[in-house]
């Protein structure tokens, strides 16, 4: 199932849960920083670790277009997109659980 879809099955659940619009705005929130936390160390993962180190040591370089051309890399490699994608179907899982736990099915 595509993540978007997986997604839009955990929205209805919550949706559909009984909760206040305040604790289901803290659990979307919750969700949104978990997956915000898992994506930028995979995309890290497959960034060339000189050129990064590079921009890094050596703020006066960032521009946009250099960084535009460091994420290039990483974007352009089907490891990365499989990796992402197995790792935000995980968080999913991870959501999926804890709900069921919860009792919201």
């Amino acid at each position: 199932m595509k993540f978007e879809d997986r997604l839009a099955d955990v929205v209805v659940k919550v949706e559909k849960s009984g909760w206040t619009d305040e604790d289901k705005e803290a659990l979307y929130a919750k969700i949104s920083e978990y997956l915000h936390s898992v994506v930028l160390p995979v995309v890290l993962k497959y960034t060339p670790n000189a050129e990064l180190h590079d921009l890094a040591n050596n703020p006066a370089k960032v521009t946009i277009e250099s960084f535009i051309e460091l994420m290039k890399k990483p974007f352009s490699d089907p490891k990365m997109f499989e990796e992402l994608n197995n790792t935000v179907h995980s968080v999913l899982d991870d959501v999926d659980t804890a709900l069921s736990e919860g009792g919201i099915v």
